[in-house]
């Protein structure tokens, strides 16, 4: 993943919900979000408190405890017609993969079902593999009929804690799961439990100014929360639309393939503003 452009960013002091907030003292709306992975908002203190309730119990370590059996329940009840497994990293996940597919796989090769642009690099993987995202419209057909799914939950840490949701017939073929460290694994099946709260509450996109602007855009496409760059948008263009939102108080997704996640509310002052912002892209 591109992340050169985050050097423009002031150092972060803190996050809260949608809203990063740097040791200058400026604030920015985050429409990033890691790329979705903070799709219910930072500072989440109920996963704060599981984490350090968790640390401070002190087994750190990948050893035998009831976090993995939790996690299981919830992955169960977010994908209850799939199986799935659990590894320690994306990284992990996706060697495992590498060896069922039999070819290379780089993140950015994986179709995203929420894009409404066809990119090169998912040749040959449409139909085997896609991304899975929440609150994507066909989220729960591609549920029902993809062979492989790798979920983008609300897990800040990636790199420690991966889930692949399989049809029975690709789960055979997949090793076991790893055995995180309770840490980890109780951290994130809080955070399943979240998202699964959130999506039955079934929250309204409240920015009406943006979503009008967002649709008249010959730069942005997409529906929803997702929005996506035209990625025949040249890295010069992209990067003065990165620089220009910044400095207005809004933080663009780093990559350009990563997709611009709207907040389900603003402030009617901020939406205004970046009601306004977008309307102007044409001219990045």
């Amino acid at each position: 993943m591109e992340t050169r452009l985050l050097n423009y960013v002031e150092p972060i002091r803190r996050a809260r919900g949608d809203f990063l907030y740097t040791y200058k003292g400026n604030r920015l709306v985050d429409l990033w979000k890691q790329g979705g992975r903070a799709i219910l908002g930072h500072g989440q203190s109920h996963q704060l408190t599981i984490l350090k309730n968790t640390l401070a119990r002190g087994v750190w370590m990948s050893a035998p405890h009831p976090g993995m059996g939790h996690l299981e329940k919830a992955l169960k009840r977010l994908f209850p017609a799939k199986e799935r497994r659990i590894y320690q990293g994306l990284h992990r996940a996706i060697n495992h993969l590498e060896s069922l597919l039999g070819r290379q796989i780089r993140w950015e090769t994986i179709p995203d079902p929420a894009s409404p642009w066809e990119r090169p690099e998912w040749q040959g993987l449409q139909n085997r593999i896609s991304l899975w995202r929440p609150w994507v419209s066909t989220a729960g057909q591609q549920d029902q009929e993809q062979d492989i799914l790798i979920p983008l939950l609300p897990f800040a840490w990636p790199e420690s804690v991966a889930v692949l949701v399989l049809s029975p017939s690709m789960a055979s073929q997949v090793p076991s799961s790893d055995l995180l460290s309770p840490v980890f694994a109780e951290y994130a099946q809080r955070a399943v439990y979240d998202l699964i709260k959130t999506q039955q509450e079934a929250p309204v996109l409240r920015v009406s100014k943006v979503l009008r602007s967002l649709s008249g855009s010959s730069i942005w496409k997409g529906s929803g929360l997702y929005w996506y760059a035209d990625p025949r948008l040249s890295a010069e263009k992209y990067e003065k639309l990165f620089l220009n939102f910044l400095q207005e108080g809004f933080l663009l997704p780093p990559d350009p393939a990563d997709p611009l996640i709207l907040p389900w509310s603003l402030s009617p002052g901020l939406e205004v503003k970046l009601a306004k912002l977008l309307s102007f892209t044409d001219e990045a």
